[in-house]
């Protein structure tokens, strides 16, 4: 029997590419879970590019609390494995949960701004990033989003046969964030900043190989 997931992120994948012309490269950076994988996050569509991305795992992805207060959204979140998170504060409840599923041997997928940029550029990623990623102590795998910003911009409509895509960076292991035995607040606003820092070598790597050029 096929999952709530599947179904759905087989639905969301089909509609994208239906709508726009996409992209993905570089599935084989993929490590086995458990893993995290860390995105920038423009437009509505970067989750449904995600998880296309993510194609061969179900990613357990963190999102607003506020999804969980609609009923139908709610049922919905459940079902495909969503992880509910309090924004504009420390969601101890969410992190302790995304821990759990990673300990399971789990994919958890996170947005380390948290919530979407309103110009399309990359912003600082907030305090719990660090905080979880240190505390779970797995692989991060980062992924650079491009083109949904236009193609879909926040609170605007879609543009159809726009071009967008991801690149799938190389896993960031704990020992390449030097996670032992340091904490506080330095500590996981360093460790989040330099998984925007990956998700940004990514954005500089478009146009020198790694995409062609038409699709940028």
């Amino acid at each position: 029997m096929l999952s709530m997931y599947f179904i759905s992120r087989s639905a969301l994948e089909w509609t994208v590419r239906v709508l726009f012309r996409l992209k993905i490269t570089g599935h084989e950076n993929f490590p086995d879970p458990p893993f995290i994988v860390a995105a920038n996050h423009t437009s509505l569509l970067d989750p449904p590019i995600v998880g296309a991305a993510c194609k061969n795992y179900t990613v357990n992805f963190m999102v607003k609390q506020e999804l969980f207060e609609i009923p139908v959204v709610r049922h919905w979140s459940k079902s495909v494995q969503c992880i509910p998170v309090k924004r504009g504060e420390n969601s101890i409840k969410g992190v302790r949960e995304s821990l759990r599923r990673l300990k399971q041997g789990k994919v958890v997928g996170i947005f380390p701004e948290g919530t979407r940029s309103s110009d399309g550029g990359l912003r600082e990623a907030k305090m719990g990033t660090g905080f979880l990623i240190s505390s779970a102590k797995v692989p991060v795998v980062p992924i650079y989003v491009y083109g949904t910003a236009k193609a879909f911009p926040k609170g605007k409509g879609i543009k159809p046969w726009s071009r967008v895509g991801a690149v799938i960076g190389k896993a960031i292991s704990p020992e390449d964030l030097n996670l032992a035995g340091s904490s506080g607040k330095e500590h996981y606003e360093r460790v989040g900043n330099e998984v925007m820092s990956a998700i940004a070598g990514l954005r500089d790597s478009l146009g020198k190989g790694v995409i062609p050029e038409q699709f940028i």
